[in-house]
């Protein structure tokens, strides 16, 4: 296991738009070209999708505060402000559990990151929102790594039409 790919899988887990959906892929397909452990990186990939959530929790609403009083970001505060509120009206009765599933499903939109923000947003305490979270990301890459399992063999089972 090289540090380059663990650097890769790290990077991928960490940024909103890929998440641990996006480095589970990766890994799967390095995994398959006999490249690492999937073990392993699935667990740098948790590690990596959980290591921004505290900061977001605690930061997004005082961040989003700052930078609505100035005009050139008022409008995308607004729009993600109201955008994580739309989510968020959906799981506000059901707490962590709704936290935990709403993490945990590898859709668009779904995650780590909006989840935090969600949580943030909701003055969730940390020591409820960081296991239900946590939890999700691990579902969710355990969710990823069948799919693309899955999704593999589908391919490989229809390899004699690329030939």
């Amino acid at each position: 296991m090289g540090i380059e790919q663990i650097i890769r899988t790290l990077g991928l887990s960490i940024v909103p738009i890929s998440e641990i959906r996006g480095a589970m892929i990766n890994c799967v397909i390095v995994e398959k070209l006999g490249g690492f452990d999937l073990f392993w990186m699935y667990l740098v990939s948790v590690a990596g999708n959980f290591l921004p959530v505290p900061f977001i929790i605690l930061l997004f609403r005082p961040l989003l505060k700052f930078f609505k009083r100035f005009r050139p970001f008022r409008g995308l505060c607004e729009w993600l402000e109201k955008r994580t509120h739309k989510k968020a009206s959906k799981m506000s009765d059901l707490g962590m559990l709704a936290l935990y599933f709403f993490v945990a499903v590898p859709l668009p939109t779904t995650g780590a990151w909006t989840g935090s923000m969600i949580a943030g947003l909701f003055d969730m305490r940390l020591r409820r929102a960081l296991p239900a979270i946590l939890l999700g990301i691990m579902t969710s890459g355990i969710i990823m790594i069948l799919l693309c399992r899955i999704g593999a063999s589908g391919l490989g089972f229809l390899s004699f039409l690329i030939k």
